[in-house]
């Protein structure tokens, strides 16, 4: 088991990127699933978590990115 304990900095870029995914999700309501995969894509998320928020494949959300944005 590691014992180490975070440090602030550390602390603090954990919440950031649990704040980030949160407000991505919540940006996504009501949007077209071009622009859901745009926003989730922007804030960093890996392509099956993007996949799984679009209710698309990881393959399928990564497809409709590449293709909108050639």
């Amino acid at each position: 088991m590691n014992n180490k304990k975070a440090t602030p900095e550390e602390l603090l870029e954990a919440i950031s990127k649990k704040l980030d995914k949160i407000l991505g999700v919540l940006a996504i309501q009501g949007k077209d699933v071009i622009t859901q995969i745009n926003i989730l894509h922007g804030i960093g998320l890996e392509w099956d978590e993007i996949g799984r928020y679009v209710g698309l494949t990881a393959n399928a959300a990564r497809k409709r990115y590449e293709r909108k944005n050639e």
